[in-house]
């Protein structure tokens, strides 16, 4: 606000002190407004904090919200300096006795020497072709995934050096090299995958004409099937060769993920005997995931409750949310959904059954010996307890999958056509026409079953009973929190809110104080027309005096 010189008034009045005061009760709105968005804007900061403590916890909920997340699998190995293996969920657990007699390798081929690496070769046309060598009788055949291999060599490119980057240029199936073996440079061509169905041929057209001698680009020919090659083979093509469970198999690369179901192998040196692996579930990843669960939870409660606490009435100490609705909500929806049993499960129904319990201040601790009793136990029923999961009443009518929206709940499965060899079932869920596939049916939108999966087999039409579907523990979670977290949840709204008032208050302050300087200088105009009447009051009341005096001394 610019500010108004003036001095005190001829009659003595002290109209700065007087505007000040006026002024101080014209400003008090703002002085209150910004009390208000301050006191707002704390609560902004501390729904924030709840909004990164709540998406924290959805991370460690999500982790197990899906039953692939305890599929989790664990190989171990006798000897793992020679085979090593991982699961990806679907193995069947148990043993296997597993042996390596040949490691796969890459073709390997060498020029002739020469004395320099600039030193040129020829020109003409390199094709680079990929197959298997037969040897009774001799033969080649192409690699049908594999595409030959042009390279164009001219007067830019015709050194060992030149040729060498030519064929790296390509960035194909093949690398070139240039290595000195004491004897003179050498071109060293190497397939980059190995096993016998990528044995090279190296065939050329050479521009002096003859693509058979020893000279010009010829010098690079190689033909498994001929007798006598300019080029040397260094390393031959060869298949991983081992042995599973007593049977012999033979593989192109040491990395094997068709032999054993969901078990990938790396061979990493040929066995002296035979290796044991076991397969297993990967407690340990499990175990992790839940203890997740429960510090990511602790540190929410531990936020919610200071973010609410009470210390004593008007205290600076009480939380910032104190008294807020939405805050204790979404605490009373938590510690209910965390106290549920899951209607699908068996045996492990509640967070308690695997050791994880909530304290009187509304933390949660775990057991991990009673977890890691339920998990070797019966690592799917505690996978139902946290993830999707359904039961029937009528055991060939099974449960394939769902989506985020489907909704908890009990549903009733009826069946007018029952479906396969290229007819599709008809049939309803809930009440509802479903969406079918052969015997596949799936729950619609705009109802609670949409996206409910379910096989329908056997013979008989009519009522097949009920499913029982669970989201699961973390899938109702995660569900909660989205809502709560969604950009048109909950918290979203009450935030909007808050800022949309922090805008009306801080406009409301400005247009205020536009107005001050007005209102001020109104103020003092009026100040100065009292200040100049109170002037014109006392000279006239010191010439009433020196008349007055004037007649009493003539007397």
């Amino acid at each position: 606000m610019a500010s108004i010189v003036s001095s005190t008034g001829a009659s003595g009045l002290p109209i700065d002190s007087l505007v000040t005061a006026q002024m101080q009760a014209e400003q008090q709105p703002i002085t209150d407004i910004k009390t208000k968005v301050s006191s707002y804007n704390t609560k902004l900061s501390a729904y924030s904090t709840l909004k990164s403590g709540l998406s924290t916890f959805q991370t460690a909920v999500d982790k197990l919200a899906t039953a692939a997340k305890f599929n989790a699998q664990s190989v171990t190995a006798s000897d793992a300096t020679s085979i090593s293996a991982t699961a990806n969920g679907t193995a069947v657990l148990g043993n296997y006795s597993v042996s390596v007699t040949q490691l796969a390798t890459s073709q390997k081929l060498a020029s002739p020497p020469y004395s320099s690496a600039t030193d040129i070769v020829g020109t003409g046309k390199l094709t680079i072709s990929f197959g298997t060598t037969g040897t009774a009788p001799a033969s080649f055949t192409a690699n049908a995934d594999k595409t030959d291999i042009t390279i164009d060599i001219t007067s830019s490119n015709n050194t060992l050096s030149g040729i060498r980057d030519a064929i790296n240029a390509k960035n194909a199936s093949v690398s070139a090299s240039i290595v000195n073996d004491g004897t003179g440079n050498r071109l060293v061509i190497t397939s980059k995958d190995t096993g016998e169905v990528n044995s090279l041929k190296v065939s050329v057209a050479d521009d002096d004409s003859n693509n058979t001698d020893t000279g010009g680009l010829s010098a690079l020919a190689y033909d498994p099937v001929a007798s006598s090659n300019n080029m040397t083979q260094m390393t031959a093509a060869k298949n991983a060769l081992l042995n599973v469970d007593g049977m012999s198999i033979s593989k192109a690369s040491n990395t094997v993920s068709d032999v054993i179901q969901g078990v990938t192998l790396t061979l990493k040196s040929v066995t002296s005997a035979s290796n044991t692996l076991s397969v297993g579930t990967d407690t340990d990843t499990i175990q992790s995931s839940v203890q997740s669960f429960v510090d990511a939870y602790n540190a929410l409660n531990t936020s919610m409750r200071n973010l609410t606490k009470f210390v004593s009435a008007g205290s600076s100490a009480n939380g910032a949310l104190l008294g807020d609705s939405t805050a204790r909500n979404i605490m009373v929806k938590l510690k209910s959904m965390l106290s549920a049993s899951s209607p699908t499960a068996t045996t492990y129904k509640t967070l308690s059954d695997v050791g994880v319990s909530m304290g009187s201040d509304g933390s949660l601790s775990l057991d991990s010996t009673k977890l890691q009793k339920a998990i070797t136990n019966n690592v799917s029923d505690v996978a139902k307890l946290f993830s999707p999961s359904a039961t029937s009443t009528d055991p060939q009518v099974t449960y394939i999958s769902s989506k985020d929206e489907t909704a908890s709940g009990t549903y009733a499965v009826n069946i007018t056509q029952l479906g396969g060899n290229g007819v599709n079932a008809i049939g309803t869920i809930n009440g509802v026409t479903a969406n079918t596939t052969g015997s596949v049916l799936t729950g619609v939108t705009g109802n609670g079953s949409y996206g409910l999966q379910l096989s329908v087999t056997g013979t008989a039409t009519g009522s097949r009973g009920t499913v029982t579907f669970s989201k699961g523990l973390a899938g109702e979670l995660s569900s909660l929190l989205d809502g709560w977290l969604d950009t048109d949840g909950a918290l979203t709204t009450k935030t909007d809110g808050i800022s949309s008032s922090i805008k009306d208050l801080n406009k409301k302050a400005d247009d205020i104080s536009a107005k001050l300087p007005a209102i001020e200088a109104r103020y003092r105009a009026q100040y100065a027309k009292l200040d100049a009447l109170l002037s014109s009051l006392q000279s006239t009341s010191s010439n009433l005096t020196s008349q007055l005096a004037a007649i009493s001394a003539n007397n």
